[in-house]
């Protein structure tokens, strides 16, 4: 094997590992977002329920999933929870140890 072919091999290396990484890290984020709409949903859970006539009690709930969304993205962006970097800390302790599994 010559070396414009190690190069090139290991350049292909390196952006699967690259890519490997920004997967990873995508995923931790959606986790920590996942997290963040559960939390906010439970924090939330009474404070939309209202004894009203005429169907209200639905745009209740249409409303309540649309804060509890949008604080859970938010949160997730900021990173505020810590979740995606506690996985992300667990997935390199793991792969430094040897024993990643993929």
């Amino acid at each position: 094997m010559n070396i414009q072919t190690k190069h090139i091999l290991s350049s292909l290396s390196d952006a699967k590992l690259d890519g490997l990484q920004k997967k990873k890290e995508e995923t931790a984020m959606e986790f920590e977002k996942i997290f963040a709409h559960h939390l906010v949903s439970e924090m939330t859970k009474g404070s939309f329920d209202m004894v009203q006539e005429g169907g209200l009690s639905q745009s209740n709930a249409l409303y309540r999933e649309h804060i509890t969304e949008t604080l859970a993205t938010e949160l997730a962006k900021q990173n505020k929870l810590g979740m995606a970097d506690l996985v992300m800390q667990y997935w390199n302790q793991r792969l430094d140890s040897g024993s990643d599994s993929e």
